[in-house]
């Protein structure tokens, strides 16, 4: 349905045909628009059926442009909705700025275009969108109240699609483009089954055609993919690759060398996936210092002419490193598995040492290439070993100070650490085990020799040992999560009667609960909602509270939104807001964010 062209009202659909994109060139250059936003989330839910497929999509108002909404009269200024008015308007909207950018195929069998069957406008604090059920009787229900006054850019479009079928669809794949709604997009996408079975797609941007329960070639495929491009867009990776290689171009060396690698950053990339890898939040800066110390230690080798020999232990001893680095892109791809974890893992492996072979298979003749035209040999070696190591040590001092923002302690001896200790010990006997059968398979090629591969395995044990616990009552470190107790009930009482005292005023419950609150905060640094409130209450004098008051409020929104008090105190320093993540009830779970009362 649309809804006639005029000077304070331009139509989306007409604009894509000819005459109406003439006639918006005839316009005047001063139409009304606003700017696009930072961040945008995206709630969706696909549900399959018998003869089509459901989609409930909600995005915010202020994400759909080019529309003057109708406003009521107001001397003072714009005015609020016209919600008697606004009906065309949204339907228009849902059209162009949802349904136009959603693909649905079968297979590959093109599903026909997504028509809008509902539309409404929800407040924000309205929280029937937490479920598929509760989402699609709501868009089917009664729509917005025609007495509320309210921006319309405060609101939430929200809209039921629906694309026909000739039958249960067995292989479905969705390909959406709403990245252009924001500067940054994030879609949540829920799975509803048949069955009733359920699952959650998170991305960022575009994700491309997404196989919403891939078959196990089609997981394979995407992971292959990614491994082939994350080896080759991993510049550090691919610098200790050529340093391995470049003082060495006989077949039997460059076997080993290859072999251990692939070998090592298998190992602990399965561990990591798996969940054996060391849960504190200064791990993966740890690693990622280590793989830079990895680069420098390899091209000093190559700069003081070490022996060969035991090139493959260096190799394999770095790769358990590495392997662990590996698994840093896997951290959200692997929500794309579906079903198919292990092939998936398989599959990516395979994507890496693919690229892992090509690139040697161009480096190695190359190298030859140019030695034998000339280029001396052992300058060769020094030159490129030393600017490598140039470029390696400044990425080490970057990334160490990285990990200093991190805090370190010592871990509470319980049970949950017996049970990672077992897991260091069982991961430990396994690298062991693999280097030894290596030491004998190329017992025949190289002769043994000692190497760092001791060392490696020690800075392991000891970062699993020194992983904080993961109880609330660890101290220093702090939780990962907002829904691992990150405040007191004390400091959450405390905010509640400062919010009441400063803060009821300007600022209502509602507006820092429920989808409007996830939607804005979810998957952020506590930090940023921390800063928020600093800078943003009171409203009438912002910034006049203590730190404490702040840190308080900030308790006392976590608790209205369903996450629990702990026994660590919420605290005002940066780096441990930094290292917190704003999660939500509704994660993983198709129930109804509850929250307590105030």
């Amino acid at each position: 349905m649309g809804f006639p062209l005029s000077r304070d009202v331009v139509s989306l659909r007409s604009i894509r045909r000819p005459l109406g994109a003439a006639l918006l060139i005839a316009l005047p250059a001063s139409l009304p628009a606003h700017e696009v936003p930072a961040r945008v989330g995206v709630r969706a839910y696909v549900a399959p059926a018998a003869d089509r497929v459901r989609l409930a999509v909600q995005i915010p108002m202020d994400a759909v442009r080019d529309i003057e909404w109708p406003r009521r009269a107001n001397a003072s200024g714009p005015g609020t909705l016209d919600v008697p008015r606004v009906g065309p308007y949204l339907e228009d909207a849902a059209q162009l700025w949802i349904a136009d950018a959603v693909r649905l195929r079968d297979g590959s069998r093109v599903l026909p275009p997504a028509k809008v069957v509902a539309v409404r406008a929800a407040l924000p604090s309205d929280g029937a969108f937490a479920r598929y059920t509760t989402a699609t009787e709501s868009i089917l229900g009664a729509p917005l109240d025609p007495v509320v006054e309210i921006d319309p850019l405060q609101l939430r479009l929200e809209a039921l699609l629906e694309v026909p079928t000739e039958g249960p669809v067995t292989d479905l794949v969705l390909e959406t483009q709403w990245a252009h709604l924001g500067q940054q997009t994030t879609t949540v996408l829920q799975l509803v089954q048949p069955d009733g079975t359920e699952r959650i797609f998170t991305w960022v941007g575009d994700a491309g055609p997404v196989p919403l329960d891939p078959r196990w070639w089609q997981a394979a495929g995407r992971f292959v993919r990614e491994g082939i491009q994350h080896l080759l867009g991993g510049l550090d990776h691919l610098l200790f690759l050529f340093l391995l290689v470049l003082p060495l171009r006989a077949l039997r060396p460059l076997i080993g060398v290859v072999t251990a690698f692939t070998a090592a950053h298998s190992l602990t990339l399965f561990a990591a996936a798996l969940g054996y890898a060391p849960s504190a939040l200064w791990f993966p800066p740890l690693v990622e210092v280590l793989i830079a110390a990895s680069i420098v230690y390899t091209a000093a080798e190559n700069l003081l002419g070490a022996g060969m020999g035991h090139r493959w232990r260096l190799a394999f001893g770095f790769g358990l490193i590495h392997g662990f680095g590996f698994s840093a892109a896997l951290g959200n791809t692997l929500q794309f598995a579906g079903r198919h974890l292990v092939s998936s893992l398989l599959a990516f492996n395979v994507g890496l040492e693919l690229a892992q072979v090509a690139v040697v298979a161009v480096a190695v003749p190359l190298l030859t290439w140019l030695f034998n035209r000339g280029v001396p040999e052992r300058g060769g070696v020094l030159l490129a070993s030393a600017l490598v190591a140039h470029e390696a040590w400044h990425w080490m001092t970057a990334r160490w100070a990285t990990f200093q923002a991190f805090p370190v302690t010592w871990p509470t001896f319980d049970t949950l650490f017996l049970m990672d200790l077992v897991r260091l010990l069982t991961l430990l006997a396994l690298a062991l085990g693999l280097m030894w059968g290596l030491s004998a398979l190329f017992a025949r090629f190289l002769k043994p020799a000692s190497g760092p591969v001791a060392g490696v395995l020690f800075l392991l044990s000891a970062a699993w040992l020194a992983t904080p616990a993961r109880t609330a009552g660890a101290q220093g470190a702090p939780p990962s999560s907002t829904m691992a107790g990150v405040y007191t009930a004390a400091q959450a009482t405390k905010g509640k009667n400062v919010f009441f005292s400063n803060c009821l005023g300007c600022h209502t419950v509602a507006s820092h609960t429920g989808q409007a609150f996830q939607l804005k905060w979810f998957g952020r640094p506590l930090h940023d909602l921390y800063d928020y409130l600093s800078n943003a209450m009171p409203k009438t004098s912002p910034g006049s509270l203590s730190e404490d008051e702040y840190v308080w409020v900030t308790a006392y929104i976590l608790r209205l939104n369903g996450m629990p008090p702990g026994k660590i105190e919420l605290s005002s320093e940066p780096a441990w807001l930094k290292a917190v993540r704003v999660d939500s009830t509704a994660r993983g779970t198709s129930s109804p964010t509850t929250h307590p009362s105030p």
